[in-house]
């Protein structure tokens, strides 16, 4: 409950807009043994935000939509809701990204955001 409402809160804060769709860019060229590094989808769309100047570059500033989940090690809805919300961010394809803020160490984006039990 407490997460969904930060989640609305700060969504009405920053109104956003997804950039229009356009052709896929190219891809880059193999590296010189044919050989080629990524990432999956999945992956990259969700992150753990490190602190304030991090979650104000990479949620607040961000042109794509970012759901944001406050959570804590102890907090066994957490547990639960946590591996769900990163699935359905996976399924958008990039779409959509995914800030994991932990509480316990991030207290004061939690009071910011007025975030609670």
């Amino acid at each position: 409950m407490a997460q969904r409402l930060a989640l609305q809160r700060l969504l009405s804060l920053t109104p956003r807009t997804l950039p229009p769709r356009g052709p896929l860019a190219p891809r880059a060229p193999l590296a010189p043994h044919g050989r080629s590094f990524g990432t999956s989808a999945g992956c990259r769309s969700t992150f753990n935000v490190q602190d304030g100047s991090d979650f104000q570059d990479r949620v607040v500033n961000s042109t794509k939509p970012v759901v944001v989940d406050f959570h804590a090690q102890w907090c066994g809805p957490c547990k639960i809701l946590g591996p769900r919300l990163e699935k359905m961010v996976a399924k958008q394809e990039g779409k959509v990204l995914m800030a994991k803020v932990d509480i316990d160490d991030h207290t004061d984006l939690a009071i910011e955001y007025e975030v609670g039990a």
